[in-house]
């Protein structure tokens, strides 16, 4: 039997695991409504540490008539429990003043029929929320247009009857209340909104009789001005065995002016929510506070849309495939996407979230924001390919890669929290390379290799990182199909690598690494050298950088010639070996400075 001081001991230990858990629950946000099994995140609550508050507001989202003006309530939530009105405090904005305008105060003016999004920030905190101004203040009952909501007949005449009558009077809402509908697919008409009473208790679902073929659940197809809200689309994926993968939840075409707020998609065989459409595009679309799961080809795609916000969504695959899907098929470029305040998580080994810009030369997704969301992918990759101006930061990365791929121009990363099986790759393809890439003040761990530059990359920029491994180089380049040209590595800490920057190349052919610079960063702990290089490297300086308990420099001339290398006034200390150079076969060194470096306390 335990002691009185051994039971005492243990519930004391107890009681301190209990609060410290609590307390790491809050920091990282709290549930509003559903669970996630694999993060404990929510996008309504996250908060990035203890020192910063959240908002709330007085409605998740704000329906108005044209002409009429409300004024929204925000309250600040603090990490001790505490609350405050911060209304008056904070400031105001809207993405589309045609719609909708809004004061110093926060006075919201419905200026005409539409969306926009209306975002309050405070300190240094933001929340976004949708805008709605109606078309009409007409609304109908699909119950009186003789919907069942039993589950088990099929409902999909009264529906399309109330859409149409609907459209006929010139837009308004079609109100869905609490029931469960069983479905063959709808077509929604432009003015034209399909509102649950709410999420939880509003259940649209495909029927087991409808056909295995494009099938899709609510279509969108060439209209404009339509929101679809408060609803739970189930795509019936068991009953549907033989379906194929375009059989999604909700599906827009050519479709401007679409808000999807506030609904569950769950079970579709293809995606549970796809924008696509012509080289007219899909334009103006808003996908915001929505939770998607278990949609077996991809929770959310978009192929040809402009002017795309996506936020507050929880998007989670254990199917395999991912949580957000950018596809654009057509040969053309693309404009404007902000992804933000999300959550993206899969168990998938390929990609969990990709952002993909237009096929073809010179053609790319232009201004893609992508920013303030949890990604949880330890298996799968984040790719970023055919991009331009793009920007990825102050994002959670739990993830196997990130991985820059093909061309892309203008990239930033920074600011995130990085931690990833295999870092950040950037690669090139066929000659095609990503240009003036820059990745800073990011926190990055990994297994492998902190930045793999690999088959070409031009002027990129590396600084103000700090980089944490076991084993493998910090930045490791490895030059074939094209050069590695004008590659800048300064200010950044690297700890517990093997090497710090690592060159290689590819013996069979002449592709080379031309223009490194490593300048002012932190060297601590390897096993190897700080700068180890070989192959066809010229025009690289290593200057005014510390390195402790690590060796210095290593190079490596076994069969080509390596031209221009200064190593200037760098302190080493504590490794093996302060700089060494081996030139072997038809391998040379021309043009070597080694001067002014400080060595010291070196164990062999």
């Amino acid at each position: 039997m335990p002691s009185k001081h051994q039971i005492i001991l243990f519930l004391f230990i107890l009681l301190t695991l209990t609060i410290v858990f609590k307390d790491y629950i809050h920091s990282i946000g709290n549930k509003k409504q559903d669970f996630l099994s694999t993060i404990n995140l929510s996008p309504d609550k996250r908060h990035s540490g203890t020192s910063r508050v959240f908002l709330t507001m007085d409605a998740p989202s704000y329906n108005l008539n044209k002409g009429q003006t409300i004024r929204p309530s925000v309250t600040a939530h603090y990490p001790d429990g505490s609350e405050k009105n911060v209304t008056k405090e904070s400031r105001y904005s809207t993405s589309n003043e045609r719609v909708a305008t809004v004061d110093k105060s926060g006075g919201i003016f419905a200026e005409v029929p539409g969306f926009a999004t209306l975002t309050v920030t405070y300190e240094d905190v933001a929340k976004t929320i949708p805008i709605a101004v109606n078309w009409t203040s007409l609304q109908v009952n699909v119950k009186d247009y003789g919907a069942s909501g039993n589950g088990k007949r099929d409902d999909t005449n009264a529906f399309q009857e109330a859409i149409d009558a609907v459209a006929k009077k010139g837009g308004g809402e079609v109100y869905v209340p609490k029931g469960t509908y069983s479905l063959h697919p709808l077509f929604l008409k432009s003015n034209v909104n399909l509102v649950g009473e709410s999420r939880d208790s509003v259940l649209l679902k495909l029927s087991k009789r409808a056909p295995d073929d494009f099938t899709r659940l609510v279509n969108l197809e060439s209209v404009s001005n339509v929101k679809i809200q408060n609803i739970t689309f189930d795509g019936n994926a068991k009953k549907h065995p033989k379906g194929i993968e375009h059989m999604h939840g909700v599906f827009a075409w050519d479709s401007k002016n679409i808000l999807i707020d506030n609904n569950r998609m769950i079970n579709a065989v293809g995606d549970g929510i796809s924008i696509s459409g012509s080289t007219e595009t899909s334009d103006h679309v808003i996908i915001s506070n929505n939770i998607l799961e278990n949609n077996r080809r991809s929770n959310i795609v978009l192929e040809q849309v402009n002017n795309l916000q996506i936020f507050n969504n929880v998007s989670t695959s254990k199917a395999g495939r991912p949580a957000l899907h950018f596809e654009p098929w057509e040969e053309m470029s693309f404009y404007n996407a902000k992804i933000w305040d999300n959550i993206f998580s899969s168990n998938t080994e390929g990609y969990c979230v990709q952002l993909e810009g237009g096929q073809g030369e010179g053609n790319f997704f232009h201004d893609v924001d992508f920013y303030n969301n949890d990604i949880y992918c330890p298996a799968g990759q984040f790719l970023v390919m055919e991009t331009k101006n793009g920007k990825v930061h102050d994002n959670l990365f739990k993830v196997g890669a990130i991985f820059v791929w093909i061309k892309n121009e203008d990239l930033k990363i920074h600011n995130n929290e990085i931690d990833s099986e295999r870092g950040v790759t950037i690669e090139g393809t066929w000659g095609v390379l990503s240009k003036r890439t820059r990745i800073f003040d990011n926190d990055i761990s990994t297994k492998e290799n902190g930045i793999h530059i690999t088959a070409g990359a031009q002027d990129t920029t590396i600084m103000r990182n700090r980089f944490r491994g076991s084993g493998h180089s910090g930045v490791r380049f490895f030059a074939s199909e094209t050069d590695i040209s004008n590659t800048t590595i300064s200010n950044n800490q690297f700890k517990n690598f093997e090497y710090g920057i690592f060159t290689d190349y590819n013996f069979y052919d002449n592709k080379r690494i031309d223009g490194l610079v490593v300048l002012d960063n932190t060297f601590l702990d390897f096993a190897g050298y700080a700068l180890f290089i070989k192959g066809i490297t010229r025009n690289v300086k290593m200057k005014n950088n510390i390195v402790k308990n690590a060796s210095g420099v290593e190079i490596i001339a076994n069969d080509r010639l390596m031209e221009n290398i200064e190593i200037r006034n760098n302190e080493i200390s504590g490794g093996k070996r302060g700089i060494t150079k081996t030139e072997s076969g038809t391998g040379a060194i021309k043009g070597l400075t080694i001067s002014g470096n400080q060595i010291s306390d070196l164990t062999e």
